[in-house]
């Protein structure tokens, strides 16, 4: 499986670690209101396993299929195609 992980630099693992535990933090004060506390808790966890394997929640969405785009008919140069200056 391709892109199974994200381009993160350690740096970026400790801000995810971080933003867990403030996330895990607003979870657990706001246990009462569980229309809060559980959206927070998925998050913080989605945060802290980022942070420890460098997985991406978005590799849960389904991945974009590369279109490729239909051929110019009109005619008028386009900025994809290479230009001579």
């Amino acid at each position: 499986m391709t892109g199974a992980r994200c381009a993160v630099t350690p740096g970026e693992r400790i801000i995810r670690a971080a933003a867990s535990v403030v996330v895990g933090a607003v979870a657990l004060n706001s246990i009462g209101n569980l229309w809060c506390a559980i959206p927070a808790g998925i998050c913080a966890t989605f945060l802290v396993i980022g942070a420890i394997t460098g997985w991406c929640p978005t590799n849960l969405l389904p991945a974009s299929r590369g279109a490729t785009p239909e051929p110019n008919t009109l005619g008028y140069a386009e900025a994809r195609q290479h230009f001579d200056v």
